[in-house]
């Protein structure tokens, strides 16, 4: 059986590196983009079962990327799990409107970050 693979979007390098060596630990395949663009390539290209995404990202938000992949029929169905610095109140709902499945607001443990992934991936059938 092939491992998961699950595509970590964000602009911060040291966030993409914390995020990536949390899900090698636990046995997930991981690739990274560092911005909007790269990661609607990468998620048709690559296929993810997952996508990790910032929010906050220059260029291209996380809502954009989100709605781009979500409209797209190649990756409609891929959950993606949002990841923001952003507190503020509408944050959680501009997400789901968008179609993530959920938000994880920074810092957040690794724990929190794997439980989370397993939570959202789909269920082998």
């Amino acid at each position: 059986m092939k491992p998961t693979k699950i595509l970590v979007v964000d602009d911060e390098p040291d966030v993409v590196m914390f995020i990536a060596r949390t899900l090698n630990s636990e046995g997930f395949d991981v690739i990274s983009a560092y911005d909007g663009i790269s990661a609607l390539d990468l998620a048709e290209n690559e296929s993810p079962d997952l996508i990790v995404l910032d929010i906050m990202m220059p260029m291209m938000s996380g809502y954009e990327v989100c709605e781009q992949l979500k409209g797209n029929p190649q990756t409609q169905n891929i959950p993606i799990v949002c990841v923001s610095s952003a507190h503020n109140p509408n944050a959680r709902d501009r997400t789901l409107e968008v179609g993530a499945a959920t938000l994880l607001l920074k810092p957040f443990s690794p724990a929190e970050l794997v439980a989370q992934i397993k939570r959202h991936l789909p269920q082998p059938v």
